[in-house]
Order: C-alpha cells, then sequence, then structure tokens
C-alpha cells in the first residue's frame, strides 16, 4: 500500500507555486497536524534558498535516473531537496519508536 497525503500548509503561498505533499507506504500513519507542520517546514527551506521546489525536485529525478550527469546548479538544487525531505520527515515523525519509515516529499 502507498499512501499519498496532501494537505496545505497553514501559511499562505501565491497560487503559482506548486503543491508540497506527503507520500510513502507510512504516510497514513501521520496526523493531518504533523503532515501539515512537515509541508510548512519543507516549504520552509525552500523560501529559505529562494528555489523553485519544481526544480529541486526536477533535478532530484535527474539524479535518481543516473544517467545523466548534474550540473552545479542541479547538485545545489538536490541539496536543497534533501534538506527539505528532511525537515518534513523529522516534524511528521518525532515520537514515533521507529525510524525506518517510507515517507517523503513530493511536489506535483
Amino acid at each position: 500500500m502507498h499512501a499519498t497525503l496532501e494537505i496545505e500548509a497553514a501559511q499562505t503561498k501565491p497560487a503559482t507555486q506548486p503543491a508540497i505533499r506527503i507520500e510513502g507506504q507510512d504516510a497514513w500513519i501521520a496526523t493531518p497536524e504533523s503532515i501539515s507542520s512537515g509541508i510548512a517546514a519543507a516549504s520552509a527551506v525552500f523560501d529559505r534558498y529562494g528555489v523553485d521546489p519544481v526544480a529541486c525536485a526536477k533535478a532530484n529525478d535527474k539524479l535518481f535516473r543516473g544517467n545523466e550527469l548534474l550540473t552545479e546548479q542541479e547538485a545545489h538544487l538536490c541539496l536543497i531537496w534533501d534538506e527539505a525531505d528532511y525537515a518534513a520527515f523529522h516534524l511528521i515523525t518525532v515520537g514515533w519508536l521507529s525510524r525506518d519509515i517510507d515517507i517523503q516529499i513530493v511536489v506535483r
């Protein structure tokens, strides 16, 4: 089973900003409040660096496909993606006894 949850973060965002979602086998376990907090944390990372989450997602996809070299800018975008995913993961799973959890951010 692969769950997808989409909850808007409490902060307001421009209509052109893509939706950040939480996906993974264990996403169904998380509360709507923790998912909202995780999405807000990921959004804060993207905002702090002034980058488009879609650009980060595309660079990360290219990295995982592994058949093309990344540019320096794409490598930086992948690092930002990892930081945003880490921030969301840890806010969502705080207090959980296990860290072997399948939850990650996606941008659609």
